[in-house]
């Protein structure tokens, strides 16, 4: 089977792609014919996932480092990301802290990344979604709808990108479409530094989701590509749940 080609001529920014989700979201894009901009926190860490691509994709894929808590470099981010048809919001932090062990510095770097950054962007880069018909796909978490305790702080932050998704929905359509994936829980570093960790995570985790497993990260961007896509063309304002319905309810 040949592989798709519905992104050809499309440029797309993902935050947050040098590792996890979105790294796998950047692969799935390119391979249907996105140019993409692939972004991370440090720059050799940007340069190294553009060499890793440029073998097989060509200038099709392109990076630039950014810290999203820095307002003045999101807006340099957006600068040369250009005119864009889909921006995937995919960077985030997280960190476990109880309330009592967290403090205002800590609220606003995760707040920052989490939910200003997204906003930024898609305020710096609307006149070419605009004009482009384009499509802002932000990357929430089970944790926008579910308590967890340690996570206050990451709870908010997400629950906060849900709304601003829906409100970017009403106010900018028809002319962008805006959608919100919520993944579960998947194997990526937040679960652990090291493979033995996440392995560790990724067996506590499973017990939670009615499908015995956490997901793949390649799962959860084939959802980010899909609300991206000519296939979801009546769809926005929608939030995806791809949780392994760890989010449906709980067998006693």
């Amino acid at each position: 089977m040949s592989p798709r080609s519905d992104f050809v001529g499309k440029r797309v920014l993902v935050t947050g792609s040098t590792r996890g989700i979105g790294s796998a979201t950047a692969d799935r894009l390119l391979e249907r014919g996105a140019s993409v901009m692939l972004h991370g926190r440090r720059q050799k860490d940007v340069d190294g996932a553009v060499a890793a691509r440029a073998a097989t994709h060509g200038n099709r894929v392109t990076g630039r480092a950014a810290d999203l808590a820095d307002r003045a470099q999101c807006r340099r981010l957006a600068d040369a990301a250009g005119a864009l048809d889909v921006l995937v919001n995919c960077a985030a932090i997280y960190e476990e802290r109880d309330i009592a062990a967290s403090d205002e510095d800590f609220w606003d770097i995760a707040i920052g990344t989490n939910v200003t950054a997204p906003w930024l962007l898609a305020h710096a880069l609307l006149p070419g979604l605009r004009a482009r018909r384009g499509v802002i796909v932000n990357v929430g978490s089970d944790a926008a709808y579910l308590g967890y305790a340690n996570s206050s702080v990451y709870c908010a932050s997400k629950g906060a990108i849900v709304g601003l998704t829906r409100a970017l929905a009403v106010e900018l359509g028809p002319e962008v479409r805006a959608l919100c994936v919520c993944p579960g829980p998947a194997m990526t570093d937040m679960m652990g530094a090291t493979p033995a960790e996440r392995a560790a995570s990724g067996a506590v985790w499973s017990k939670w989701t009615m499908l015995g497993r956490a997901a793949e990260p390649a799962e959860i961007a084939a959802a980010i590509a899909f609300a991206a896509s000519p296939d979801a063309s009546f769809a926005t304002g929608s939030v995806i749940a791809i949780d392994g319905g760890a989010g449906t309810g709980r067998r006693l």
